[in-house]
């Protein structure tokens, strides 16, 4: 289930832009989310590894963008972290995937509006919510209409009319992924989020998802203490390496 649930990520967040090389999927979104713009690995590979970091590493430079590696803990090359410390690469930015078996359910709380709109909407709200730049939220949208997996964004309206959280559901067999979770800043604390994601979750089940998927931050207890009152729990960790030289990514 954890190589699947990596698939269905992967394909969740796909980008236009991309090599395969040697087992490695780089990516060159220019988006703030490393995911899109990042190594990773799908298989063992054959050529050395300082090969292989050159290869990339000019790669990235041609597109204007650092060097970042997704390293998960699933594998499959299981002694590449190892090599890439010994290298002097830096660790950052762990996040842990979550999952959750999904039966039918209802969502109680009827405060709010849900709204599935296109993807230009959904990332023009999104970028509002986060401060993102007009490039960020172009490149979202796009990254968005460019998926072959069935997507469901939606807005959460409150009875004055508001945009007051966002979620995007990513549907993929029987998979349900949710990404881009985001409360308006003026209107956090109030269970806006909790309740946006039990009804992105209560769509997908009636639809026919059997697990839902999502990452979050180890650090972020607030979100994964959310997350576990609807049965969440840790399935397997990513983490990026940098280069030492790089102090951005």
């Amino acid at each position: 289930m954890r190589a699947r649930l990596e698939e269905a990520a992967l394909n969740a967040t796909a980008v236009n832009a991309q090599v395969l090389y040697d087992g490695w999927l780089v990516r060159f979104a220019p988006s703030p989310a490393r995911r899109v713009r990042s190594v990773n690995v799908l298989g063992l590979s054959t050529r050395p590894l300082d090969e292989r970091l050159a290869y990339c590493s000019s790669l990235y430079a041609r597109h204007g963008l650092p060097m970042v590696l997704r390293i998960t803990s699933i594998g499959p090359d299981f002694s590449l972290d190892a090599e890439l410390e010994s290298r002097g690469y830096t660790f950052t930015g762990e996040t842990r995937v979550m999952s959750t078996p999904l039966a039918p359910r209802t969502c109680a709380r009827g405060d709010l509006h849900f709204k599935n709109v296109d993807a230009g909407r959904f990332a023009a709200a999104v970028g509002a919510m986060r401060g993102s730049s007009a490039g960020h939220i172009g490149e979202h949208q796009a990254r968005l209409l460019g998926l072959a997996v069935d997507i469901q964004p939606v807005l959460a309206i409150d009875a004055a009319g508001q945009c007051v959280a966002a979620g995007l559901a990513v549907r993929d067999d029987d998979l349900l992924g949710l990404f881009d979770i985001v409360t308006d800043p003026g209107q956090r604390r109030k269970g806006y989020a909790a309740v946006l994601v039990e009804h992105l979750l209560a769509e997908g089940a009636a639809g026919g998802a059997k697990t839902a998927y999502l990452q979050v931050e180890p650090e972020n207890t607030a979100a994964r203490a959310l997350y576990g009152r609807y049965g969440f729990k840790d399935c397997y960790a990513y983490w990026y390496r940098l280069p030492a030289e790089q102090t951005d990514a």
